[in-house]
Parts: C-alpha cells; sequence; structure tokens
C-alpha cells in the first residue's frame, strides 16, 4: 500500500504523535510556524492530505494550487474561517473536522471564563500586581440564570456542571427539546428573547452557519438582563461585533468573554476595527481559540483526522465529511465511490 503524504500545520505534535502518524501509514511533513497564503501554497504542492492544526486559511489561492490534495482535515469543529469550502468542493477536496473530541475541553474552558467574567479575575489579578489593592463585591453564581444556546454535546456537558457543579437554574434554546437533560438537571426549554431577557450568563454553543451569523445583534443584546455576562467559546461571529461593543460600554452587559476573535491572530489594539480589543479586561476578555487545546482533546482530534484521511483516501468515505458535494468534482475517486 502506498503512503498517504500529509502536511501538519502547527506546533503540538510530539515525536511520539509523529511516529504514530507514521505507523498508521502516513509521511507527514510539518510546517510549525504560521504560513501566508503563498507559502500554505508552496508547502500543500504534491500532498495527499492537509491537517490543519494552525491558524493558516486554507483559501481559495492556496487550494487552487493543490493539484494532488484530497483532503483537508480540520483539527477541531469550527473550520469555517479556516477553509474555503467553496473552492474545496469545486476541487473534488474533502473536508473533515473532529466533532465531539474536544467537547469536554471546551466545556470545562467555558465554565472557567464564565467564573473569570462573573468575578473579574484577571483583572483584578492584573490591577493587584500594579500595586492598585481594591475592595470588589462580587456576586454568587448560585441560583442565577445560565442560558446555553445550543444544546449539543458541549453545550450539555456545561449544563450540567452549572446546574449540578455550581447550583444554577439552566434554560436553553435548541432545534429539538432535550428530555433526559430537562430531567437530570430541570433545564427548560425557551425561546432566544427569553433567554437573553432572563439570564444572568449568556453562552453560545452552535455551529456557525447562514443561519447563526450575527444571531445575537443589536435587538438581542439591547435586551439582556442587567448585570449579564456574555461567554462565547464558539465563533465570534455569532455575535455582531458593533452591537457587543455597544452592550459593554453602555454596561447593558457587564462582562464578556470569548475564545476566539473576528481577526486571527488579533491585530494590534490601534489597527482593531471593531474598537472591542481596546476595552479592559474587566470588560471583555479574549483568548486565542485555545478552548480545546488539552492534552487529551488533541489527541482525540488527531485520532478523528487520522481516521478521516485514511477512511478518504483508501476507501473512499468517512462519516466527517462536511461537504459531500466534493465527490461530484473528485475525478481521483473511483466512479463506485463518486456515487
Amino acid at each position: 500500500m502506498n503512503r498517504h503524504r500529509v502536511l501538519f500545520t502547527g506546533s503540538m505534535l510530539t515525536p511520539a504523535d509523529i511516529e504514530w502518524m507514521q505507523q498508521n501509514n502516513l509521511d507527514v511533513k510539518i510546517c510549525a510556524g504560521d504560513l501566508s497564503e503563498s507559502e500554505l501554497a508552496r508547502e500543500l504542492a504534491g500532498q495527499d492530505a492537509y491537517i490543519l492544526a494552525g491558524v493558516e486559511r486554507a483559501s481559495a489561492s492556496a487550494l487552487s494550487a493543490a493539484d494532488e490534495l484530497k483532503v483537508v482535515a480540520f483539527l477541531g469543529v469550527g473550520y469555517h474561517a479556516f477553509i474555503d469550502i467553496e473552492t474545496a468542493t469545486a476541487a473534488g477536496i474533502a473536508v473533515t473536522n473532529a466533532p465531539g473530541a474536544n467537547a469536554r475541553a471546551v466545556a470545562e474552558f467555558t465554565i472557567g471564563l464564565t467564573l473569570n467574567a462573573w468575578r473579574q479575575v484577571t483583572y483584578l489579578a492584573q490591577q493587584t500586581k500594579a500595586g492598585r489593592w481594591q475592595e470588589v463585591m462580587g456576586r454568587n453564581l448560585e441560583e442565577k440564570t445560565f442560558g446555553i444556546v445550543g444544546m449539543g454535546t458541549i453545550g450539555s456537558m456545561v449544563a450540567r456542571t452549572a446546574a449540578l457543579g455550581l447550583g444554577m437554574r439552566v434554560v436553553y434554546t435548541n432545534r429539538t427539546p432535550k428530555p433526559e437533560l430537562e430531567r437530570d438537571i430541570a433545564a427548560r426549554r425557551v425561546d432566544l428573547s427569553e433567554l437573553v431577557a432572563n439570564s444572568d450568563v449568556i453562552s453560545l454553543h452552535v455551529a456557525y452557519g447562514p443561519e447563526t451569523d450575527g444571531m445575537l445583534g443589536e435587538a438581542e443584546l439591547a435586551a439582556v438582563k442587567p448585570g449579564a455576562i456574555l461567554i462565547n467559546t464558539s465563533e465570534a461571529e455569532l455575535v455582531d461585533a458593533a452591537a457587543l461593543r455597544t452592550a459593554l460600554v453602555e454596561g447593558r452587559l457587564v462582562a464578556a468573554a470569548m475564545d476566539g476573535y473576528y481577526i486571527e491572530p488579533v491585530p494590534a489594539v490601534s489597527a482593531d476595527p471593531y474598537g472591542l480589543l481596546a476595552l479592559g479586561d474587566d470588560q471583555l476578555l479574549v483568548t486565542p481559540h485555545t478552548a480545546n487545546a488539552t492534552q487529551e482533546s488533541f489527541r482525540a482530534m488527531l485520532t478523528a483526522n487520522i481516521e478521516s484521511i485514511r477512511n478518504i483516501l483508501e476507501m473512499g468515505d468517512d462519516p466527517r465529511i462536511v461537504n459531500p458535494r466534493f465527490r461530484d468534482h473528485a475525478l481521483w475517486l473511483r466512479a463506485s465511490d463518486r456515487i
């Protein structure tokens, strides 16, 4: 069996990971630095597959130059901002991600951001080290309302922790009801308007797409409960940036925390077109898209990526493919696999 040529971008692979990948019939080329569009296009030449684990963008230009590329595997879930799906599909390139592999890590990080934003831990620590000894009266989370937008695997883990670990009431929005969760923790399903109006913590756990782009806009953020905080460990674009800044500046939201930003890596504060990065850490916390970054989740995501690459290249299919229409253009597939 021919070995599969794979490009890996990112700096997380250990020698043991590389050896394990080689045992899985993969010849791995590693680019640990942040690649420009032209550099990525050059590195993709001659590769069968690409594991995107860095901050690179698999843009139309980069993908169009990759004549032999057949699979792009995203090391995570939210691939939308990193991969030009239309170009990949038209080029016959399968795109996969790793749903569920990082759920526990993201759920735990969400709770961490919640506690940090609610009690202003980062801000107070910085003030204390700077010699400013502030007495701040906080609030308990117990008996407050935790509103979850999107009750999938991650949302459900967050809900159980909030209810059973912190003593909070849970309300949620979701396309379908979650009767088991409602029974176990007395969670209550509501519409989005009721959730934002009654939640002390609003946490986003929905996939990004046309239907959810800017789902929290000016109207929604104007209606939030006084004293509420917003936690976003999904995609920045779920929240309208201008509306978020207005809500924070005017104090309608006490604080917000987001893992990732509208521009990644983030620009200098003076070059931020959204004006959010200039806000203090008591108002806005931003972390570098790292909620899923634990040793355990990395191994689970890498396993999913490797399985996807081998399944597609050797059998023509994988359950994690997010653009099934790539088959219409994948002349490298056997005719029977293009159906």
